[in-house]
């Protein structure tokens, strides 16, 4: 492809009203063609850019020359983010991927840099639910797993945007919120993905229920579908963004019904190189107008692409 072609596509994406999550993925798709000439266009958008369009920028920049020129401006912008709380979620993923790039590390080692998030190990599950006695097997439950990074967020906790939006107009009133509700460390790492899908497995377990249903964003969707391989059976998983990888693919047997909700363009997945599709029957796949990593748990987005219809409510 000719350099001025990919360099034309920037420009114009650069001054669309496209939504930042948008300029990000094809300044992402671009990023390998670009012409040094395109630094400079880069450098003139960052003054006008939102964070998440910086953070774009800036990884297409190190994609392009190998330098860490802007890292310390990530770490601001991940300071930022992370000082919005649920509102920066997909700002601060998307920052602490540019940066664990910089550092050389694999997208599965990136909790060993940035802010130390506390692991909840399967132990701790099993401790945790050994206190709490059920005497009888509930006829349903409905759980939220969050993702990344999220193990602190608001949005999957009772008074949550999403946790209160599931309950309230989604009817799930079996919806889990007790001080015991399921966490992870939300680390990115394959290995605590894989302790989460045990620790899943031995919460399952201390609450019994007839029938399991799951809510689970980014990577927690990858939580829910490993444990299928430890003998849960999920009624219904609705995934949420989540980073598609074939290791990390369901036991189907175990699942009722699965559907992938995707963002139309997720600068998170972007950054990451990951997949959003599945292109399998068992699982049904619906692209959302909206785009953003947060969008798939934005009750407005749900009101507004009457995603409860897409999933069959009422259940």
């Amino acid at each position: 492809m000719p350099a001025s072609k990919p360099l034309t596509r920037l420009k114009s994406t650069l001054k669309s009203k496209k939504s930042s999550a948008e300029k990000v993925a094809v300044i992402t798709e671009l990023a390998p063609d670009l012409p040094d000439e395109a630094i400079t266009v880069m450098d003139d958008a960052l003054g006008d850019a939102d964070l998440l369009l910086q953070v774009g920028i800036m990884d297409a920049y190190y994609e392009m020359t190998g330098d860490n020129f802007h890292e310390q401006d990530l770490e601001r912008i991940l300071s930022d983010a992370k000082s919005m709380g649920d509102e920066g979620e997909e700002t601060y993923m998307a920052a602490r991927v540019a940066l664990g790039r910089i550092n050389g590390l694999s997208m599965d080692s990136l909790d060993e840099w940035g802010d130390g998030q506390i692991e909840i190990t399967a132990r701790a599950q099993r401790r945790r639910a050994s206190g709490r006695r059920r005497p009888v097997v509930d006829e349903s439950i409905t759980v939220i797993i969050h993702g990344t990074f999220a193990s602190n967020g608001k949005w999957w906790r009772p008074g949550g945007d999403f946790f209160e939006y599931v309950k309230k107009d989604l009817g799930r009133n079996d919806i889990y919120g007790q001080t015991d509700q399921f966490k992870w460390s939300g680390r990115n790492r394959d290995r605590k993905r894989r302790q989460a899908a045990s620790a899943l497995q031995s919460w399952l377990k201390a609450h019994p229920s007839k029938e399991v249903n799951i809510f689970a964003h980014s990577h927690g969707a990858n939580v829910a579908m490993l444990s299928t391989h430890k003998n849960v059976f999920i009624d219904r998983l609705i995934m949420l963004s989540p980073p598609v990888r074939k290791d990390y693919f369901a036991k189907w047997s175990n699942v009722g019904a699965a559907h992938n909700i995707q963002a139309s363009f997720d600068a998170v997945v972007a950054i990451a190189r990951g997949g959003q599709w599945f292109n399998l029957s068992q699982v049904k796949e619906t692209k959302l107008k909206a785009s953003g990593h947060s969008a798939s748990h934005d009750p407005e987005v749900w009101r507004k692409e009457k995603l409860a219809n897409v999933i069959g409510i009422p259940w």
